[in-house]
C-alpha cells in the first residue's frame, strides 16, 4: 500500500521519504540519535556514504559503448545549466553587488541559481524508464557542491580561488569510476547494484530531509518564494528548449535539472568559511534556499506527471 502510493508520485521514493523526514526531524531533532547502527543507518549521518553508493551503484550501470551518448546528452544539458547559473550569478553580482536586493543577498542568489538537486534528477529520470542517463548522478552532483557558488563568491570579492578545495569534486568520482569499472569488467556487478537505485534514493531521501527544518523554510517569507520563482521561470525554459530544440529530447531531464539541491543549504556556511566577509548574510541565505529545495523538490514531479500527461508516459 505505501510503495503503492510512493510510486503515484514522479520520484516519490525520494519526495515522500525527504517530506516524512523533515517535517519529523522539524519538530523531533533527536529522534533516533541513540548511537552507533541505528544513527549511522537512519540519521543524517549516513548521507554521504548513501551518496556513495549512489556513485557507484549508478557506475556500474554505465557501459563504455553508452558513454558518448550519455554525455552527448544529459552532459551537455548540464554544461546549458551551468553556464547559464554562471551568467546569470555575475550579472547578479554586479547589478546589486553582496547586498543583493529584496531582501536576497549576492551569496543568497549565486548559490541558489547554481544548485542542482542531483537526487531528483536521478529519482524523476529513473521513474520514467531512462535508468542509464541516471549514470550522470556524479556529474549533476558536482553542480550541488559548494565549490562553484565559492568559485563566483572568490572572483567577485576577492579577485581569486584563494581557499577553494578542490578535493570534493575528486571524491564524487572515485565510486563513479570505480562502478565503471567493475561494471565494465563483470555485467553481474551492473544486474546487481542498479536494483539498489530506489532503496538508496529512499534513504537518501530520509538522511537529507533531516537537513531541512520546514519552520525555517517558512521564515525566509517574501524573498525565499522571489528567488525560488526566479530560478524555475528563467532556468526551466532556457534548459526545457535546448533539450526539446536542440537534443530532440522529451523534456523530462531538464525539468529534473531545475531544482535547487539540500545539500546547497550548507553552501553559505562553507563559502562564509573562505570569505569571512559573507558571515552576516549566512543565516538568511540558507534560509532562502531552504525554501527553494521544499518548493522545487514538489514542482519538479507535479511538472512531470503534466508532461507525462501530455505525452501519454506512463511512470
Amino acid at each position: 500500500m505505501i510503495m503503492k502510493f510512493m510510486n503515484r508520485i514522479p520520484a516519490g521514493n525520494f519526495i515522500v521519504p525527504l517530506v516524512i523526514s523533515m517535517v519529523l526531524y522539524t519538530f523531533f531533532p533527536n529522534l533516533l540519535r541513540i548511537g552507533t547502527i541505528t544513527e549511522s543507518f537512519l540519521s543524517a549521518d549516513g548521507s554521504s556514504f548513501v551518496i556513495g553508493m549512489l556513485c557507484f551503484s549508478s557506475g556500474t550501470t554505465i557501459k563504455l559503448n553508452d558513454l558518448k551518448d550519455l554525455i552527448k546528452f544529459q552532459g551537455s544539458l548540464i554544461l546549458v545549466k551551468m553556464i547559464l547559473s554562471l551568467v546569470l550569478a555575475f550579472g547578479f553580482l554586479f547589478m546589486f553587488g553582496l547586498e543583493g536586493i529584496w531582501g536576497i543577498s549576492g551569496l543568497a542568489f549565486v548559490a541558489t541559481i547554481i544548485s542542482t538537486n542531483p537526487a531528483v534528477y536521478v529519482a524523476l529520470l529513473t521513474a520514467f524508464g531512462r535508468e542509464r542517463d541516471a549514470g550522470i548522478y556524479p556529474f549533476a552532483g558536482i553542480i550541488a557542491l559548494p565549490i562553484l557558488p565559492l568559485i563566483v563568491m572568490s572572483v567577485f570579492a576577492s579577485g581569486g580561488l584563494a581557499g577553494v578545495n578542490w578535493m570534493p569534486v575528486i571524491s564524487v568520482f572515485v565510486p563513479l569510476f570505480l562502478g565503471m569499472i567493475l561494471g565494465n569488467i563483470d555485467s553481474s556487478f551492473s544486474d546487481i547494484f542498479a536494483k539498489c537505485l530506489p532503496a538508496l534514493l529512499m534513504l537518501l531521501g530520509w538522511t537529507l530531509g533531516q537537513g531541512m527544518n520546514f519552520i525555517e523554510a517558512i521564515k525566509s517569507g517574501v524573498p525565499g518564494i522571489l528567488m525560488t520563482a526566479f530560478f524555475l521561470v528563467v532556468t526551466l525554459p532556457v534548459v526545457f528548449m535546448f533539450e526539446k530544440r536542440v537534443l530532440k529530447g522529451e523534456g523530462y531531464s531538464s525539468i529534473a535539472l531545475t531544482t535547487i539541491a539540500g545539500v546547497s543549504t550548507s553552501t553559505p556556511a562553507a563559502v562564509a568559511v573562505a570569505l569571512p566577509e559573507l558571515q552576516p548574510y549566512v543565516t538568511s541565505a540558507t534560509a532562502i534556499i531552504l525554501t527553494g529545495v521544499v518548493i522545487t523538490s514538489i514542482v519538479a514531479p507535479f511538472l512531470s506527471a503534466k508532461l507525462a500527461s501530455k505525452r501519454g508516459d506512463t511512470f
